[in-house]
């Protein structure tokens, strides 16, 4: 252009391709249009004509648009996951780690998170120690505010809860083979 408006430089460290103008930087070709290694041996970025766009990583393709969506290979981790529409299809579980805010980060989270229109519902599956290096219970939460239903203990005792979520109200003693119905310290085979 008349301003330097597109420079192809190197400065002695690095290469650059400056777009200075105004407007946008088109880089055009029929079929393919890849950034690769210098070797010519590894894919960065592969965009094929009326196909896919692809992202790869250490030579490996983790992410291609497809005609539906994306399609991921490996794990995807982000800070969080909106799904709209309906589906018919299987849902899989988003698996949230390490939710305890602690140092100690004590408890794991296996579940799914659906917001709507008047509130966030979410179900999941929490181990979570019942101290510092302990073994860890398994706890099951439903509902708007994720109530906790129901305690599966290490050591084999099971808890349901009221609708708060806070009071055991059928209690299986694993260790005493006792079942306690309104009490969570049975002291007969059946406890009411």
């Amino acid at each position: 252009g008349a301003g330097d408006d597109l420079q192809i430089y190197h400065n002695g460290s690095n290469s650059f391709i400056d777009d200075t103008g105004t407007g946008s930087l088109f880089v055009r070709a029929d079929a393919t249009i890849a950034i690769k290694s210098l070797a010519q041996d590894e894919f960065y970025i592969k965009c094929v004509e009326n196909d896919t766009v692809e992202l790869y990583n250490n030579g490996s393709k983790k992410l291609a648009t497809t005609a539906t969506g994306i399609d991921v290979t490996g794990t995807a981790t982000m800070d969080g996951l909106t799904v709209e529409g309906s589906s018919t299809g299987t849902i899989t579980p988003v698996n949230i780690l390490n939710t305890d805010s602690s140092a100690n980060q004590t408890a794991t989270r296996l579940g799914l998170g659906i917001t709507n229109s008047s509130a966030a519902n979410y179900t999941y599956i929490e181990a979570k120690e019942t101290g510092v290096d302990a073994f860890a219970d398994m706890n099951f939460y439903t509902g708007v505010t994720a109530t906790k239903r129901m305690t599966l203990g290490v050591y084999g005792d099971i808890s349901f809860y009221e609708d708060t979520g806070t009071t055991a109200k059928l209690f299986w003693d694993a260790s005493a083979e006792s079942l306690g119905i309104g009490n969570t310290s049975p002291n007969a085979l059946l406890h009411i």
